[in-house]
């Protein structure tokens, strides 16, 4: 007969279920703060007179709603992994219904299983590239298409790009020179919190390419 003490396994075992649903619960608070945050900016944007006030407060908007996405779904994850795929196509859809364009964005390729601190601000950069494509590449009222194609490498390693058909970059475009806030935040997320590279390039069929590459 073998008799061994298992107490402390037991002990173990009931501190990571408690550490597992404190965490998810966080995350769950965390959303929901998010959200109530996003719908008082909401309703402040719909008493403001000055259409650049209004815009910048929707901006802000889909940036914390796109925080909060990442949030609701890591609440109801077992650990600190997410599938980015089920995330992303959230985020377009918020992008295409906060924006009222008709644009359709489209998604080829898998993200795959991500980290949470991996999720957060690619979310945002993907956020933020899309909304840039759909308000620069054609104008008012036109009908256009972005494609999101992703392509995952060994490991981590990710490439995405975000494509469009629309009017294309100006001759003297510079990532380094431009004054547009959201590309501002989409390089700045991809270098610091990502280790990656962001670039834009024209179309050679017309239009425009944002890469991003992660490794």
């Amino acid at each position: 007969v073998l008799v061994h003490d298992v107490t402390e396994l037991r002990r173990r075992e009931r501190a990571l279920i408690g550490k597992d649903a404190t965490i998810r619960e966080i995350h769950h608070r965390v959303k929901n703060n998010l959200q109530t945050v996003a719908s008082l900016l909401r309703l402040q944007a719909r008493r403001l007179a000055v259409p650049e006030a209004r815009l910048a407060l929707e901006e802000s908007v889909r940036r914390v709603s796109a925080i909060a996405v990442v949030h609701e779904t890591l609440s109801g994850a077992l650990d600190e992994l997410v599938r980015f795929d089920d995330i992303a196509d959230q985020v377009f859809a918020m992008v295409t219904d906060v924006s009222g364009a008709h644009t359709s964005i489209t998604r080829s390729g898998s993200f795959g299983v991500l980290a949470a601190e991996v999720a957060t601000p690619l979310a945002m950069v993907l956020s933020e590239l899309v909304q840039n494509a759909v308000e620069h590449a054609y104008g008012e009222g036109v009908a256009g298409t972005v494609d999101v194609r992703v392509t995952a490498g060994a490991g981590d390693a990710l490439h995405v790009e975000v494509v469009d058909a629309g009017r294309g970059l100006p001759p003297d475009f510079s990532v380094d020179a431009s004054d547009r806030l959201g590309l501002a935040i989409a390089r700045t997320l991809v270098e610091n919190e990502l280790a990656g590279q962001l670039a834009l390039r024209p179309r050679p069929a017309g239009g425009t390419v944002a890469a991003v590459d992660v490794s």
